[in-house]
């Protein structure tokens, strides 16, 4: 049972599990099919959320949903903790009731003392109102339900329609020729979300427990990151342009060091992961991305 199968992880798990699995998911927007194994679900609603678990009766639960707006969080604050905190914490509850796999989906958005790639017991601090409530639901899971798995990850995908995506955002602002700002002092190690997909279907990850950084070993800026976007897509780079998230207005503070260490995915539980670039090119061709640029440049027939 995916919560939020219909969001841009969640869609790409749900679709790759109904391979070889029965595989349920929620929504809370309309998705515009006609899907029966699709239930609507306000989490919000824990009882709601409690009744529709029950029925389902899931061997396994992957929470995909979350408010990931920073500012969104920032500004509403109570929404931010009742979605990435309280329900995440209500689904270790009740996964540990009926003796299901749990698995959550965390983030990377935190801040510590060095700037060098974090280990999974690396100390970190949340410096904002998204961080916090994320920071607080992996401490939830780990009370309530120790032998839930928590990935801790930065992913990228085509989220069509939606826009909520870095690699959607420069895809678009690319084609439509508009100058994108990258900035030079970000630094994260991300991955594509077919990847966590992959992941989730590989025999490795079914022993696994706890907290694990799923990131890639490199360590990229953002400008870097939208620079071989372009350089993929044969657009020039010189539309990306060289910004700083100090010198920049945005409203909310964001860490600047994001990166993880991924030693013990590699090492220990003996998974590897493509290059950046590799995953950039995955992520392009599983949606057809030229394609629709075609269709938008065409317009309405």
């Amino acid at each position: 049972m995916i919560i939020g199968g219909t969001g841009l992880l969640g869609s790409i798990i749900y679709k790759k599990f109904q391979g070889s699995n029965q595989v349920f998911g929620t929504y809370f927007q309309s998705h515009g099919t006609s899907d029966n194994n699709l239930s609507y679900l306000d989490a919000s609603n824990l009882t709601q959320l409690s009744d529709l678990i029950r029925e389902i009766s899931p061997s396994t639960i992957i929470n995909c949903m979350g408010l990931t707006s920073v500012e969104l969080c920032e500004m509403r604050p109570e929404a931010s903790w009742k979605l990435n905190a309280e329900i995440p914490m209500r689904l270790a509850q009740i996964s540990s009731l009926m003796d299901a796999r749990l698995i959550h989906i965390s983030t990377d958005h935190y801040a510590s003392k060095k700037s060098q790639p974090r280990t999974e017991s690396d100390s970190v601090v949340p410096i904002n109102q998204y961080g916090y409530s994320k920071l607080q639901a992996e401490r939830f899971i780990l009370e309530y339900n120790p032998d839930a798995l928590i990935l801790r990850t930065s992913f990228f995908g085509c989220a069509i329609g939606r826009g909520k995506s870095l690699l959607d955002f420069a895809l678009k602002a690319l084609d439509s020729q508009k100058e994108v700002v990258g900035f030079t002092d970000v630094f994260f190690s991300p991955v594509g979300a077919n990847e966590i997909a992959d992941f989730l279907l590989d025999k490795r990850s079914i022993a696994i427990k706890g907290i694990l950084n799923f990131a890639s070993r490199e360590v990229i800026s953002k400008f870097d990151f939208l620079t071989l976007v372009a350089r993929i897509q044969n657009y020039s780079d010189r539309q990306i342009s060289r910004g700083s998230i100090v010198k920049s207005e945005l409203p909310v503070v964001r860490p600047n060091y994001l990166a993880l260490d991924s030693n013990h995915l590699l090492n220990e539980v003996g998974y590897s992961l493509p290059s950046i670039e590799t995953m950039l090119r995955t992520e392009i061709n599983s949606s057809n991305w030229d394609k629709i640029s075609e269709n938008i440049a065409k317009g309405p027939s």
